[in-house]
């Protein structure tokens, strides 16, 4: 039998995340330096708003709901996230590409392992949808090696000095 409060909170937890996730997502598909980087980063938006959606429905199927004191303290702690050195003052820093890039990938990854969890609870309980999961867990996988190139490509770019 599933705790569903203790459940709750947890999918609170990654819904939260979600917020902060979506708003770092849109920040770097705006401001990253290679269009391609930008374009590929604008269809992952997409992708992770439907996904927070899918999320919602899950808190909804134990009885929950979004829990709007974490939601706004993910956004917040996202925005504060922006305020950091990288070595420029006053235009934006080659280096917050592969900064970005790795707080996304970081960003998927802790969606994955929220994705697992439920899909090992799909087992024994039918509110969960396995095949709905499996394909989740799939597609933060396509996200995660996708972005992986991406930030590999930027840290050459950025760390590499061409002659």
């Amino acid at each position: 039998m599933i705790d569903e409060a203790r459940l709750g909170t947890y999918l609170q937890d990654h819904y939260a995340g979600s917020a902060a996730g979506i708003e770092l997502f849109k920040r770097a598909a705006d401001q990253q330096t290679d269009p391609l980087v930008r374009t590929v980063l604008a269809g992952m938006v997409e992708k992770v708003e439907a996904e927070r959606s899918a999320l919602e429905s899950y808190l909804k199927a134990i009885g929950s709901k979004p829990d709007p004191v974490k939601n706004a303290g993910a956004w917040m702690a996202e925005k504060l996230g922006r305020f950091k050195p990288n070595g420029e003052l006053i235009r934006r820093s080659p280096l917050s590409d592969v900064v970005e890039l790795e707080g996304l990938r970081l960003a998927v990854e802790g969606k994955a392992c929220g994705w697992r969890v439920l899909r090992r609870l799909a087992d024994d309980d039918e509110r969960f949808s396995a095949k709905e999961l499996d394909e989740h867990i799939a597609d933060a996988q396509e996200q995660i090696d996708e972005l992986e190139g991406l930030r590999m490509e930027a840290a050459v770019r950025v760390f590499l000095k061409q002659a």
